[in-house]
């Protein structure tokens, strides 16, 4: 996909820039793109094996280099940028290149949680994307999980597997949309499917059950944190004795619930890695959550699977005023065992731990772990 010619001013200088970091995977080859575009230049931008390559000429090349580090998409990490004078080739118009290969130094950015324009079309009765649990766009969504190798291209993750239909391949091609070369874009049509319904996880969880859903690193242990014999079955199934659980829930406004968050904790909880963050609890759930602690981990939802969750677990009546659902969400592994990230392997090995197991058809390729923080005199 290239600008229009017309927009171009042909003449002036012709750089190579060189941009090192975490900067596959992030939207930073469309942001490239309209930085190009607006500051009227010819070339293209394209993934290597070393981050990604940029060639520039026109009028406005220096605007551009000063721009570039400035308006970068923010889960970008740039570590390096080289700028090489080389000879004009009197191009027309800007283009995003098909990627070149080989071995380099370039990294993958971490999974990063829901963004809010796709929580908005989540939840909206007239998108494509309503109540897909695997929505996503170049903010959001699966990135080092679902990475086969370099460079950050669909054919080397996961996707690969899914061919676009032609409403995702518009907006994969269309510069005007957040989806412009979002690798893991996706909508119900041509996507990955959950194995059960949403209402039927909510239910189960609703019931008592433990449910292990296959989250976007690894699969997880779901169940009713307020359940005392839910959460002491888990202890057992898991052979967790002691080790404390955290607790997941649906909005940063409901922490309050369950325990005291300061102004420092709470930026925590709503960055886009979900950490889980230890608070001083207000000890209104199962008292098999965290035995004999006055803290306990609390974590948002990170995927657009956790946000149905808790839609339908609201949705069914059974949590009303301001008492909402909390979650119990651990890794699917009994203690010293590596997380299951393979469908077979998951119900194999959680038959006799899970009530209900949820899978989908999405690969994982690299298994991740939830980070966890605490804010200690102000300092994490």
């Amino acid at each position: 996909m290239s600008a229009s010619g017309d927009a171009i001013i042909r003449g002036g200088t012709r750089l190579r820039v060189r941009v090192s970091g975490a900067v596959q995977g992030v939207g930073f080859r469309p942001y490239i793109y309209g930085l190009a575009t607006r500051y009227r230049l010819a070339g293209f931008v394209a993934n290597d094996p070393d981050g990604v390559i940029i060639e520039v000429e026109g009028d406005l090349t220096c605007e551009f280099v000063a721009a570039l580090p400035l308006e970068s998409p923010p889960l970008a990490r740039i570590d390096h940028i080289s700028v090489q004078e080389i000879d004009a080739l009197a191009a027309k118009d800007f283009s995003i290149r098909a990627s070149e290969h080989g071995r380099g130094s370039t990294r993958i950015v971490a999974d990063a949680a829901t963004c809010q324009q796709c929580l908005d079309e989540l939840f909206d009765p007239n998108s494509r994307h309503y109540l897909y649990p695997f929505i996503n766009c170049s903010h959001c969504g699966p990135r080092y999980t679902i990475a086969e190798r370099l460079p950050y291209d669909r054919r080397n993750t996961a996707m690969g597997e899914f061919a676009m239909c032609a409403a995702c391949a518009g907006e994969y091609a269309d510069p005007a949309s957040r989806r412009f070369h979002a690798e893991a874009i996706a909508c119900p049509t041509c996507g990955p499917r959950l194995s059960h319904g949403i209402n039927d996880i909510a239910a189960g969880i609703d019931g008592g059950q433990i449910v292990a859903i296959k989250g976007v690193g690894g699969y997880q242990l779901l169940c009713d944190a307020r359940n005392h014999d839910a959460v002491q079955r888990l202890r057992r199934r898991k052979q967790r004795d002691q080790k404390p659980f955290a607790v997941m829930v649906g909005s940063v406004e409901q922490v309050s619930e369950i325990a005291e968050a300061n102004a420092a904790e709470l930026p925590l909880l709503e960055s886009v890695a979900r950490p889980i963050v230890l608070l001083p609890s207000r000890n209104n759930l199962a008292p098999a959550i965290a035995p004999g602690l006055s803290r306990v981990g609390v974590m948002l939802p990170a995927a657009p699977l956790h946000h149905l969750i808790f839609h339908a677990l609201r949705s069914t009546g059974a949590w009303h005023g301001a008492e909402g659902p909390v979650i119990v969400s651990t890794s699917a592994n009994p203690g010293g065992e590596p997380l299951p990230i393979d469908n077979a392997e998951a119900l194999r090995r959680l038959a006799g731990i899970a009530d209900l197991i949820v899978t989908h058809d999405r690969d994982i390729q690299t298994r991740a772990d939830d980070s966890v923080v605490a804010v200690v005199a102000g300092r994490r």
